[in-house]
């Protein structure tokens, strides 16, 4: 077994992955599986397929895209943690024409662990978009979104809009957000004097 930051493959099949040449686009479920997916629909590979079924696109066309091209296209990838990956890199990099994308992931999934990603990725990048994402998400179900929020909003301290924003989030029916919006709050209010 040769291991791998993927976890252990057996020789054959690591050495056949390493001499075809194809990037891991796909991940490894327990030891011997890889999955492939096309690079521009998502769909499931064959190992060694380099034409889709699906789009009928060369699966060599991904290479041809910049980083935060392939970034953005991973945001509707079907594995979540791809789209977290995706959603956090395009945070850490800052990337502004991202926060529309982002926008669209967070209103299109149910998932409030990624819907928190979206809300720290968003308040990195900033600007208007984002600001205004960021208050929509106020009215999330979830309150680990909420409370997300709350804690982000501490990136625009300059904004009017955010110690109002504050103030309604002291009434939430939770009271994790509440205490959050207390003490962030607290903390702007002090910076202020």
């Amino acid at each position: 077994m040769t291991p791998t930051r993927f976890g252990a493959v057996g020789v054959s099949k690591f050495h056949r992955l390493k001499a075809s040449g194809r990037p891991a686009w796909g991940f490894f479920v327990g030891g011997n599986l890889m999955i492939f997916y096309c690079p521009n629909c998502w769909n499931e590979l064959l190992d060694g397929q380099q034409l889709c079924v699906r789009c009928h696109q060369e699966v060599s066309s991904w290479d041809e895209k910049t980083f935060e091209a392939k970034l953005l296209q991973s945001l509707s990838h079907p594995e979540p943690m791809t789209q977290m990956r995706a959603v956090y890199l395009l945070g850490e990099r800052k990337a502004t024409q991202a926060v529309g994308a982002l926008a669209e992931l967070f209103r299109r999934t149910s998932n409030p662990f990624l819907k928190s990603e979206v809300v720290e990725a968003v308040a990195k990048i900033g600007g208007d978009s984002a600001f205004s994402l960021l208050i929509e998400a106020l009215q999330d179900p979830s309150f680990i979104v909420r409370g997300e929020v709350v804690n982000a909003l501490t990136k625009f301290p300059e904004r009017g809009a955010v110690e109002g924003a504050l103030e309604r989030a002291l009434k939430d029916p939770s009271f994790y957000v509440r205490e959050t919006a207390k003490q962030t709050l607290e903390g702007l209010r002090s910076m202020s004097e």
